[in-house]
């Protein structure tokens, strides 16, 4: 919070800062222990405040972190990112638009046959629809969203796990979110259709590997390096995964997404899938992707 501390006396002040940046990080460390704190302007300085009584727990964690500061290493090198092959980008952007065209050209009945309607996949065992809603989309603004935030989010994973295992991920990471959401849902009429649980899967993905890479590394793996990856991505998943109720956003679909995303990319990157899956494994797994998608659909219209 930041407040005038002529409101809130008597207050105690923790400390000074000549940037915002930075008296905003510390009011970060602060936060964390979940105390009131107000930050102001004095002449070029910020100052950090707290309640009297908090006083020495907040001087005590800032000490903690600036101890940590002077002893984190300088950072590395930013690793080089590999070349984004383009071509499965395009395959994507190509299914979601195709995809659209013949659920325009079907009617309603290819929208009934798809959704991830709750009580068919719970009671009725129709675990597909969770698969065929991923290509669904209620109009030309939702399927060009979806496919604008997908390319972006894949082009980021695809140079650390190759072709194949990222459109694996991503569909498996869509198709479980689905799950876990009708699940959520079950005895209630809830359907919902769009690749944004997919979508939101991938950046789960993204924040699963920088999670990982960071606690592998002695130097990143202190809390505050931890929380950022998933401080960033739950950022990003409220400015884009959630909006207000008439916008008939699913926002815990693209939770579940995002959360199952964040175990894959753990996993991933523990396995180091990136650089022990070879060219061949990688085709198949991009095959199974697609093989998935078709089947689910052959199975919708049987």
């Amino acid at each position: 919070m930041s407040d005038s501390s002529e409101a809130h006396a008597p207050l105690a002040e923790v400390g000074r800062y000549d940037r915002l940046a930075e008296a905003r990080e510390r009011a970060l460390v602060v936060a964390a222990r979940e105390m009131a704190h107000w930050l102001d302007r004095e002449g070029d300085e910020w100052v950090l405040r707290v309640e009297i009584p908090a006083r020495e727990e907040a001087l005590r964690e800032l000490r903690l972190f600036e101890i940590e500061q002077r002893e984190r290493p300088p950072a590395p090198a930013l690793a080089v990112v590999g070349k984004v092959e383009t071509l499965s980008l395009y395959v994507f952007a190509w299914v979601m638009g195709a995809s659209f065209f013949l659920q325009n050209i079907a009617g309603p009945q290819w929208l009934e046959q798809g959704d991830s309607s709750s009580r068919a996949i719970v009671r009725d065992g129709e675990w597909w629809r969770t698969l065929t809603a991923l290509t669904l989309h209620a109009d030309l603004p939702h399927v060009v969203a979806n496919i604008a935030t997908g390319l972006v989010f894949a082009a980021f994973v695809l140079p650390q796990l190759g072709t194949g295992i990222t459109w694996l991920a991503i569909v498996l990471s869509g198709a479980l979110g689905n799950a876990i959401n009708a699940w959520g849902h079950r005895g209630e009429a809830h359907a919902t259709i769009g690749a944004s649980t997919a979508v939101f899967g991938a950046l789960g993905i993204l924040v699963g590997l920088d999670f990982a890479a960071r606690f592998s590394s002695p130097h990143t793996r202190s809390r505050w390096q931890l929380v950022l990856p998933a401080g960033a991505g739950l950022a990003l998943l409220a400015y884009l995964g959630v909006g207000e109720e008439r916008d008939r956003i699913d926002y815990m679909a693209h939770l579940w997404g995002f959360a199952v995303g964040a175990g894959e990319g753990a996993i991933a990157a523990a396995l180091q899938l990136g650089e022990r899956v070879g060219a061949g494994v990688q085709r198949l797994a991009a095959a199974a992707a697609l093989a998935l998608l078709a089947a689910a659909w052959w199975l919708a219209a049987g």
